[in-house]
């Protein structure tokens, strides 16, 4: 429970605002107890608040209220709280994730958050306790939370990590301040993002392809992301023409990351509509493939388009949701509906 990485992270440029709204709401003490840190995968939000925790927990820095030095607070790096939390052993600091890949946070954890929390701090300074992703609570971990958010104990700070926070109970939310991260400044992060990657890939494209989130990006670029991305868009291309086999690709689309695989279908789907509507090919996301979505989007009615659309989205939110689905059988539905997006002597 009370780790986190062995390295505080760099502040990353897109994160300006936020910083600059807690560097002036900190040394007035005017700091809130809970923080919910909301927006897409790969916006930060868990080095944002690394950093944050370990700025807290900082013996450099006075407890408020005091005048900072300087706009730019930052950890020291090298007094014995930050050596502590660098190595992942504060006992100030409590870190709350689920306790496998795809299972919830349980009522269990909480209980010794709880506990956690009537302790003395070992630094007379914060206690500090990070949740994420908080979405992953099940319905008695969450109402657990909820109490100690509604008596919160003095120089506790609670940060949950959301990347969907309207998947939080309500009340949740309304013991928290909102930080977004959702609309970073494209500018800066386009900039940041092309320094990363590359000369010849486009930071704007792969920005599009991850709804704005740099680090989603830049992981894309590093594990094959773009390289299973062309190989599905080829198969999508291929099924309208009856060239390769719906069922066999379907068996091949169950062999990737189908809650990646989905996103990508449904962004091409939307490009398809966007130029059937209007023809307009700068409005396309995907402008890598623009010249193949042209192609296909001519033969299309938008109704067969729409149904498309339809049935990707379902996919997508049976998928994320965690539902027991065969998904095997859902890919080769879909499989078949982009077969019959053919040239109008195919369609039924």
């Amino acid at each position: 429970m009370h780790s986190t990485p062995s390295q505080t992270s760099p502040i990353l440029p897109w994160h300006s605002p936020q910083w600059q709204q807690l560097s002036t709401t900190w040394p007035q003490d005017r700091l809130p107890h809970a923080l919910l840190l909301s927006g897409p995968k790969g916006m930060g939000k868990f080095q944002f608040a690394q950093r944050l925790a370990n700025l807290l927990l900082c013996n450099q820095y006075p407890l408020p209220p005091f005048s900072p030095q300087s706009d730019l607070l930052q950890p020291c790096g090298h007094c014995k709280p930050c050596h502590l939390f660098q190595i992942g052993n504060h006992p100030d600091f409590s870190f709350i994730q689920p306790a496998d890949i795809g299972k919830p946070i349980a009522v269990d954890q909480i209980r010794e958050l709880i506990h956690f929390c009537s302790l003395t701090t070992s630094y007379g300074r914060y206690q500090i306790i990070l949740l994420a992703p908080a979405e992953a609570m099940n319905r008695n971990a969450a109402n657990s939370l909820l109490k100690l958010l509604e008596e919160p104990p003095p120089k506790t700070l609670f940060m949950l990590i959301s990347h969907q926070p309207m998947a939080l109970l309500a009340t949740i939310r309304s013991r928290c301040q909102r930080l977004d991260f959702s609309r970073p400044d494209n500018t800066v992060t386009q900039h940041w993002l092309q320094q990363q990657i590359p000369h010849d890939l486009s930071a704007r494209l792969l920005l599009n392809l991850t709804t704005q989130a740099p680090l989603a990006a830049l992981e894309l670029v590093h594990n094959e992301g773009l390289t299973q991305r062309r190989e599905l868009f080829d198969t999508l291309a291929q099924l309208p023409t009856g060239k390769i086999d719906p069922i066999s690709t379907a068996e091949q689309w169950n062999k990737l990351d189908i809650p990646q695989l989905l996103p990508w279908m449904l962004s091409w789907t939307m490009d398809l509509i966007r130029y059937a509507s209007c023809g307009q090919a700068h409005l396309l996301v995907n402008q890598d493939r623009r010249e193949t979505l042209q192609r296909l989007a001519k033969p299309h009615d938008l109704h067969n388009l729409f149904n498309l659309l339809d049935l990707e989205t379902d996919a997508h939110r049976l998928i994320a949701a965690g539902a027991n689905i065969n998904t095997q059988g859902l890919l080769e539905t879909i499989a078949m509906a982009w077969l019959d997006l053919g040239t109008p002597q195919r369609r039924k």
